[in-house]
């Protein structure tokens, strides 16, 4: 809950309080960094006016990973915000820190927006909003993502990327294995 002078915590399950959202934002900024206080307003009206949308309401939700210094600093920027976040323990922590480098975040503001399974529509939100304001072309999909979304039902989509997780988790075994025993490929001399 947040209201002019307080933000208050309330934790929620995951997938109960992202149910029915079709994008899903993760905003990476601090209350010391001057571009992210600059772009932290124009991203709650982008936010107001996305959620506004007839035969859209409420269908885009941001999670904000902050990256405070200390917990007060977290909750007094919070309340410029009009949307959830990470526990700040989290966003500072190990799950901040693995959610930064899963999605190459290299500075802040970056705001990263994953569809409703889960996949990058585009790591690159944070430029995109201030070339339309309006979220004409909101959430900024590739062409060909549109037509999977549309053709492939997300029970599907959702077993197909679970099938291809699970390949690459036993690939980088296989590899780590082989590079531990010394079976690398041969150093060039």
């Amino acid at each position: 809950m947040v209201d002019e002078a307080h933000a208050q915590v309330h934790q929620h399950y995951t997938n109960e309080i992202l149910s029915g959202k079709k994008v899903v934002g993760l905003y990476f900024s601090a209350d010391w960094c001057g571009p992210c206080r600059q772009f932290t307003p124009d991203l709650v009206n982008f936010y107001e006016k996305m959620n506004a949308r007839r035969g859209k309401k409420d269908e885009f939700e941001i999670i904000w990973v902050s990256r405070c210094r200390d917990v007060d600093s977290f909750g007094q920027y919070f309340t410029h915000m009009k949307w959830l976040a990470l526990p700040p323990q989290e966003a500072m922590g190990q799950r901040g820190q693995y959610l930064g480098e899963k999605y190459k975040v290299k500075s802040i503001p970056t705001l990263v927006l994953l569809d409703e399974i889960g996949n990058v529509i585009t790591l690159d939100g944070r430029n995109k909003i201030p070339l339309d304001k309006a979220g004409v072309g909101f959430p900024w999909r590739s062409p060909m993502s549109i037509l999977i979304s549309t053709v492939v039902p997300k029970s599907l989509r959702l077993l197909v990327k679970s099938q291809i997780a699970g390949v690459l988790e036993k690939a980088k075994a296989v590899l780590g294995g082989a590079a531990a025993r010394g079976g690398g490929a041969p150093a060039a001399r």
